[in-house]
């Protein structure tokens, strides 16, 4: 067993003096009997074997080969599927051999089998779509997740998921490296998954309008409108879980004009000024009644300061990015699914649920309507008959919201939803002092 043990280190010695000898005389050139693609480079410089490959190169490259998919096969060259030959990384594998990795790998040099290298290769992706759409193999597509879509009698219906394709790169690389010419390459796919299945997708049972809700607005205002569509948008498919919280600024995300959002009015502190992202209060108010009617519970909600005209007093629900959020919670056990629809003049938005789900009647009630104070400014130098209205007035509000909730057409317990108090906006009229009105003095 020592001799064994002592012959075996022995053979080690000698290999790694041949090797460190092999090394120095060929100091500058490649190990000896090293190949590349079955053409020999060992004993020459790294020029030298540059020029050697680049002259082997179109062999490799241009050679003819023929693909299998299924039943069909065409022909083709690598060069067209995009393969190209990278020399710079060939000649360092081939200059690499005996100098670097650890003992055992250097020791490999000895081994005939492990100096025969390919070459490597790259592959442009886009050279290859491009052959395999010419060859007739349309194949290469990324999965798409089954889906939801409205019928004409709005009724929910499922979209089939499908599958995406992906040659195997790796697979395919090798096959092209190694094949010979007229050789047939089964092209390597790898199947990939949607991410949402049609079996998931048809277990979170879809099938009604839970709640809807439409709003009115003027499609002539049309930075606001573009606002209302552009915010309504990303509302729109939204999914809501058992459990879930829905909040309006996190899917939303900032009203900027980086983010496409215009100027147009706003409410703030009481009065109607310009601000980005105008008209995006109807959106989140209009969600706000699609929640109710749909049963779910509201978690965040501020109304205005002043009452709009868009819903009944009570039902609005403003919005601040980073201040205000509008905050939806789904108690329920069952999916929820939000469409959201902008036509002509009306923002829709309706949550789709099971048959089983909740469902709320909303009633608004009002419990007092407070008139506007008249507010006179005189104006010095002003005829006593010139008035000019600077402001209409507007009433404001006290006003609770009861829901009546109902399960599977059956009325079930009530709630109060809120009590609201909208300050009236004041009426501001300019009016002239009149020369009547101004005292002279004369001097003694």
């Amino acid at each position: 067993m020592v001799r064994w043990k002592l012959a075996a280190f022995l053979i080690i010695m000698l290999g790694v003096a041949s090797l460190a000898e092999m090394v120095i005389f060929f100091s500058g050139r490649i190990i000896p009997g090293v190949t590349v693609c079955g053409r020999p480079v060992g004993g020459m410089t790294p020029d030298a074997a540059r020029l050697k490959i680049m002259e082997m190169a179109p062999e490799i490259l241009d050679r003819e080969i023929k693909l299998r998919l299924g039943d069909r096969v065409v022909t083709t060259t690598p060069r067209n599927l995009g393969m190209k030959v990278n020399i710079d990384a060939t000649i360092s594998r081939a200059w690499a051999m005996g100098r670097t990795g650890n003992l055992k790998q250097r020791l490999a040099v000895f081994i005939p089998d492990r100096r025969r290298l390919e070459a490597v290769y790259e592959w442009e992706q886009e050279d290859f779509q491009v052959e395999l759409k010419r060859l007739g193999f349309d194949i290469l597509r990324e999965p798409e997740d089954a889906r939801l879509e409205i019928d004409d009698k709005g009724k929910p219906y499922l979209i089939p998921a499908r599958d995406g394709w992906q040659v195997d790169n790796a697979t395919f690389l090798r096959c092209l490296g190694e094949k010979y010419s007229g050789e047939v390459i089964d092209i390597p796919l790898n199947r990939l998954e949607p991410r949402l299945t049609s079996a998931a997708l048809a277990a979170r049972r879809i099938e009604k309008a839970a709640g809807t809700f439409t709003t009115i607005f003027n499609p002539a205002d049309t930075t606001r409108t573009h606002n209302i569509r552009l915010a309504s948008g990303t509302l729109d498919n939204t999914w809501l879980p058992p459990g879930g919280v829905l909040s309006f600024n996190e899917v939303v995300g900032p009203r900027t004009v980086e983010r496409g959002y215009q100027e147009a009015l706003v409410i703030e502190e009481g009065n109607y000024v310009s601000g980005i992202g105008g008209g995006v209060c109807q959106v989140s108010s209009t969600l706000y009644n699609a929640a109710l009617a749909a049963g779910l519970t509201i978690v965040e909600r501020q109304p205005h300061g002043l009452a709009v005209d868009y819903v009944p007093p009570g039902r609005d629900a403003t919005v601040v990015y980073g201040l205000i959020d509008l905050k939806i919670r789904n108690d329920t056990p069952f999916w929820y699914w939000l469409k959201s629809r902008v036509d002509n003049n009306k923002l829709t938005m309706t949550f789709y649920a099971s048959g089983e789900a909740p469902v709320a009647e909303v009633v608004s009630q009002l419990i007092e309507k407070i008139l506007p104070a008249e507010e006179v400014e005189i104006v010095p130098g002003w005829p006593s008959d010139r008035v000019e209205v600077e402001q209409e007035g507007k009433p404001g509000f006290r006003a609770r919201v009861i829901r009546i909730f109902y399960q599977q057409g059956k009325e079930g317990w009530r709630e109060v939803v809120s009590q609201d108090l909208y300050p009236p906006l004041p009426r501001i009229v300019r009016r002239g002092q009149g020369e009547e009105s101004v005292v002279h003095s004369a001097g003694s």
